[in-house]
């Protein structure tokens, strides 16, 4: 199946084939760049060359997307480290030393 859809990112128009992502999925990524992108050129007025703002652009989004993935994995070590506290405290109930 062909998942093609042609669409504009940074201004830029662009076609994509699409593996795994749904249209609205594809619209939500779409928007987050778009944003950015609109960000990035109102926080840096005095940059006008478009790959300078792509750049920067991917660099903002690629920051949060790590600030997102250690945020991900402190939840997980913490739930981690919970979940093996309560099965020490449920051995403590069923196995009285």
């Amino acid at each position: 199946m062909d998942n093609k859809i042609n669409t504009r990112i940074m201004g830029i128009p662009v076609s994509l084939n699409l593996e795994e992502m749904d249209d609205l999925s594809f619209s939500a990524v779409e928007r987050r760049i778009n944003d950015t992108w609109q960000e990035v050129k109102k926080d840096n007025p005095d940059v006008v060359d478009s790959w300078k703002t792509a750049i920067l652009t991917v660099v903002k989004i690629t920051k949060e997307l790590n600030r997102l993935e250690n945020l991900q994995g402190n939840i997980s070590d913490s739930h981690e480290r919970k979940m093996k506290e309560l099965i020490r405290q449920l051995d403590e109930v069923n196995y009285p030393n």
